[in-house]
């Protein structure tokens, strides 16, 4: 587990613990508390705290809820604290879904070729990011498959 680096400047009572993070993913506390990758604040001495966006991104991780519903439970469990620490959760929330549109998704696959692909293959890759998406069909008709016989 590691800790976030400015866990001494703002209040953690809006934060969920580990047990009400895993109520609100639908998954035990025992399996976020054995994550090695675990971002979590500590609140006293046993207590430890996850950011929303920390749950939000395993909630991704999981996939038992969709982030919408995770978002929501994280803004009524910090209004359940003060509306002062509902803002801030709601701005910490708004961050982790600006930061993970596609936009910035398709900056952050280009960075990444750009750090670790040859130039002629990030340009191929760059170019295919700029690129138009083709349009999903509408409807897709399939047939079921005949018994064999």
């Amino acid at each position: 587990m590691s800790r976030h680096p400015d866990s001494t400047t703002q209040s953690l009572q809006a934060y969920p613990n580990i047990k009400a993070a895993a109520d609100i993913l639908g998954v035990s506390a025992s399996t976020l508390s054995r994550r090695q990758d675990l971002v979590s604040e500590h609140r006293g001495e046993r207590d430890v705290a996850l950011r929303p966006a920390e749950v939000l991104r395993l909630a991704a991780i999981y996939r038992k809820r969709s982030l919408n519903d995770v978002a929501q439970d994280l803004l009524e469990h910090a209004h359940a604290v003060g509306a002062e620490e509902h803002v801030r959760v709601e701005e910490e929330i708004e961050a982790f879904f600006d930061a993970n549109t596609i936009a910035a998704q398709r900056e952050q696959l280009s960075r990444l070729a750009r750090r670790m692909l040859p130039p002629e293959l990030c340009e191929q890759i760059e170019a295919s990011l700029g690129q138009e998406a083709r349009e999903l069909p509408d409807m897709i008709q399939g047939y079921p498959p005949r018994p064999e016989s």
